[in-house]
């Protein structure tokens, strides 16, 4: 488990139901966590885009999709 850090904050309440209903989440600590989550899972993705875009993350081939896959047995 990661630690926890416990604090006050105001929140609108709005924004955390809209939040609960897209994340599928009940209860505030568990909306926030998963928008924490969510948020970081984004800049990732964003960031592996970037480096495609860049050419500093190379794609695999065709031929090399099915090496690794027949390699898995």
């Amino acid at each position: 488990m990661s630690a926890m850090h416990k604090t006050t904050i105001e929140v609108d309440l709005e924004q955390l139901r809209e939040a609960e209903r897209n994340l599928g989440t009940t209860g505030f600590k568990e909306t926030v966590n998963g928008a924490l989550r969510d948020v970081n899972r984004r800049a990732a993705l964003k960031r592996g885009a970037q480096y495609l875009r860049e050419g500093k993350l190379s794609t695999p081939t065709m031929t090399e999709l099915r090496r690794m896959r027949a390699n898995r047995s």
